[in-house]
């Protein structure tokens, strides 16, 4: 989480007390001071805004962090803060399934220091869950409401997200005395089956949103906090909605964070791109060589990583390559022989050597770089404790004892995809999408994105070219949305001037069903260059005519997007006619997609244009899988923490915003590990004020 300095005009109204305390000293505990003071002052920012618009008439919240980012930290915190301020009673929906909603119950009666089994004799806060048999919320009744507020012990309801188990909560609010009361409502993962479905939202609801906005009449407009990573469909609800969000608060992830950023728009080598043909589909008999490989490459990983942190005996995979249970079995019974091959290769000395050949082979290709020898590793040892896991409603017999089970490969799918967090992943097999599918639903199953900081360089994605190709793509999306919402936060702009690019992806925003929107064309700010060229000729005769520009204009240095107040790049502005000039000199560049050269032509045509020479003067790029495509030529930020980061990203390089600017950068090729310095050649990314192509909310379901 970035460190800020607080300014807020409510901030000394808050009471820091017993629970404040209790939460704030265990957060030191887990995330250290810097950490747990980054998330009081990030929690505190939240606290206030949120209820300074608690006298409107919409009192809900959309509370937006990153996937997988701690935001149950914040949360808890924040029900610490409430606590200490008069809220005395909290609903909690968490999760769809008994997974997610025990691994809530456990977290918050852990940070608390509520027992399981709920008495008068303590403070900590009486939790009790709609799956727990020792605490039922069926056998609550007015007189014990009453009796633990007198004790002054907050209650905490832990509800799964189904219609079921919600009504037995509104069964209870239904029949007891609700003044000494005062509510809020967390929504955990908000965007998920809590929006309407209905096909007529005027006058229809569907299940779970009528369950819930039903629990809300009840407790009388509570406070209500929606959270989720992906708010696509939030910020598009109809004004029919009772869930439409009021305000929007951000939840900063803490210092390590490792997201779409770090895995989709820097060039770290995270991404092993495999053949569509290779790509590994559930229900298969073989394995295709690329899970092969990525098997092995996770002992391998999980040898250097329990190499590092000594005693630790722990580390994860995913396989995610389908929706259905059925085919997960079969992909489990493959997989399972094939690492019991490998164990009993080890266990019977047979054949051993051939596998440490392949392990061999699979560091060099991927861990050469770190600084760990092969020669240290204990290979054995992790094929010996390696563990097949099928994660889904059929699996249980495989999920025993799981916290037991030092190297887990899960198998499964929409398990896998939201909510279940994974602490110490290192190798991701993701081969599953769909062609009409959801910016929301795909980014929640990015289950590689967390705090992995120390452990990066081993952390591998074995996906297709066309995936990898997505996600960037969502990252680009996200990064995008996270500064409309800074700007929200800031009051520069309404939740319904947000827009979405949609010539980033092909996916729509969000689930029809859930929230209206369309798509609107305007010019996008960044056009940036897609394809090198492969022809040596036309790179010499381009990057003669570039560097004439750069020798006839007087260049000035600029510091736009740093942090240091060091430089990023020289620039110098040019008459239109002349870049018009240049551009009709330039081949096999603005003939291609994304450039249409008529339309740039036309658009220089009347205003002076900003050429930036980008800084550092060379940059060795990827390229996709058997593609000429470069993966991201602008350059995200280097690191989340302020204090550490020399640079806002190249997309910060913008000399004035009122013109267009045209980044010129001298690119180096990289295909997988080769260089091609041979085919080093100047690239072009042009900034235009104004958008492309977006989605945007519909009108027409706006008050």
């Amino acid at each position: 989480m970035e460190i800020y300095e607080i300014k807020n005009e409510y901030a000394d109204s808050i009471t820091f007390g017993r629970y404040y305390t209790l939460v704030h000293g265990k957060h030191e505990d887990t995330y250290g001071a810097v950490g747990a003071n980054n998330i009081r002052d990030n929690v505190i920012e939240s606290y206030n805004a949120i209820q300074s618009n608690l006298y409107k008439t919409n009192r809900n919240s959309l509370l937006v962090g990153k996937v997988q980012s701690g935001k149950t930290a914040n949360l808890e915190l924040f029900t610490a803060f409430a606590f200490d301020n008069g809220y005395n009673f909290l609903v909690i929906y968490g999760g769809y399934d008994n997974s997610l909603l025990n691994q809530t119950t456990t977290r918050f009666r852990r940070i608390f220091d509520s027992p399981e089994e709920v008495s008068y004799e303590d403070n900590s806060p009486a939790i009790f869950s709609t799956d727990d048999k020792k605490n039922s919320i069926l056998n609550i009744d007015d007189a014990i409401i009453q009796n633990l507020f007198e004790c002054h012990k907050p209650i905490i309801f832990i509800s799964m997200k189904r219609p079921v188990a919600m009504r037995k909560i509104n069964d209870l609010l239904a029949s007891i005395d609700k003044k000494t009361i005062k509510p809020f409502i967390i929504d955990d993962e908000g965007d998920q089956a809590s929006l309407n479905t209905a096909k007529n939202k005027k006058q229809d609801a569907s299940k779970t949103y009528e369950v819930i906005t039903r629990m809300k009449d009840l407790l009388s407009n509570p406070m209500y906090l929606s959270v989720t990573a992906t708010p696509h469909a939030n910020i598009f609800l109809d004004k029919w909605s009772k869930l439409r969000p009021e305000t929007i608060r951000l939840i900063q992830p803490s210092t390590g964070y490792t997201g779409a950023e770090i895995y989709h728009l820097d060039d770290k080598n995270n991404i092993v791109e495999i053949d569509k043909i290779d790509a590994f589909v559930d229900g298969s008999e073989s394995l295709p060589k690329s899970l092969r490989d990525a098997i092995l490459c996770f002992i391998v990983a999980s040898a250097i990583k329990q190499t590092r942190e000594n005693t630790r005996l722990v580390s994860d995979m995913i396989i995610h390559s389908d929706k259905e249970t059925e085919r997960h079995k079969t992909t489990f019974s493959s997989i399972e022989a094939y690492i019991k091959s490998i164990q009993d290769a080890f266990k019977n000395k047979n054949d051993s050597d051939l596998y440490l050949k392949e392990f061999e082979k699979m560091y060099n290709n991927y861990f050469v770089d770190v600084p760990e020898s092969f020669s240290d590793l204990d290979i054995e040892k992790v094929v010996l404790n390696t563990h097949v896991i099928l994660k889904n409603s059929k699996g249980k017999d495989t999920q025993s004892n799981e916290n037991l089970r030092p190297y887990k490969i899960y198998i499964g799918g929409d398990l896998l995809q939201r909510g279940l967090t994974f602490k110490n992943l290192l190798i991701t097999y993701f081969t599953r999408w769909a062609k009409n599918g959801n910016m929301d639903t795909t980014l929640q199953r990015a289950r590689w994105f967390g705090y992995r900081s120390k452990y990066i360089d081993l952390c591998k994605i074995f996906t297709t070219s066309e995936i990898a190709q997505e996600f960037s793509g969502l990252a680009e999306i996200d990064e995008d949305l996270w500064e409309q919402f800074e700007d929200i936060e800031n009051g520069k702009i309404s939740i319904n001037d947000i827009i979405i690019s949609a010539d980033k992806s092909s996916l729509r925003p969000t689930a029809p069903n859930k929230a209206k929107f369309k798509k609107i064309s305007f010019r996008k700010k960044w056009i940036k260059q897609k394809c090198i060229i492969r022809n040596k000729k036309i790179i010499k005769d381009n990057d003669t005519i570039i560097d004439n520009i750069f020798n006839t204009y007087d260049l000035k240095p600029t510091t736009k997007g740093s942090r240091n107040n060091s430089t990023t790049g020289y620039y110098a502005e040019i008459k239109s006619e002349d870049l018009q000039d240049i551009i009709n000199s330039i081949k096999s560049v603005f003939e291609n997609e994304p450039f249409q050269k008529d339309a740039v032509l036309e658009l220089l045509d009347s205003q002076e244009v900003i050429i930036i020479k980008m800084l550092p003067e060379e940059r060795q790029r990827s390229l996709y899988f058997n593609t000429n495509k470069i993966k991201a030529l602008q350059q995200g930020a280097d690191s989340k923490d302020k204090n550490k980061i020399k640079y806002e990203g190249d997309s910060f390089v913008i000399v004035n915003p009122d013109k267009i600017n045209i980044q010129i950068f001298s690119i180096i090729p990289r295909n997988n590990e080769n260089i091609e310095e041979e085919l080093k050649q100047y690239m072009f990314a042009i900034y235009v004020p104004k958008e492309k192509v977006y989605f945007t909310k519909d009108e027409q379901f706006v008050e």
